[in-house]
């Protein structure tokens, strides 16, 4: 799995508040990888890749991420059903 963070400099002129977000949501995905994401990928031997796109105009609390960082879930729900319907093309 590889992830990229990207966070637009026509919002954020500050490379200061760009890599604090940057750094924000890499901590998110660091903590939610292990406990949602990877546990659907055991077993696969295919490449995943990520890109995440802050498009906020202001800068979030790290709280207010974790709560809210929703992707996780409807990115797990995804690749569970992908590779439901590999296993059911095998057959």
């Amino acid at each position: 799995m590889q992830v990229v963070i990207n966070v637009s400099k026509k919002r954020f002129k500050r490379a200061v508040d760009r890599n604090l977000i940057k750094r924000r949501t890499r901590e998110v995905y660091r903590l939610g990888k292990q406990s949602q994401l990877y546990t659907s990928l055991v077993g696969s031997n295919e490449l995943l890749l990520l890109s995440v796109q802050f498009i906020g105009k202001q800068i979030y609390d790290y709280s207010f991420l974790r709560k809210n960082v929703r992707s996780f879930k409807k990115l797990v729900a995804a690749v569970g059903t992908n590779e439901m319907k590999k296993a059911d093309g095998d057959n």
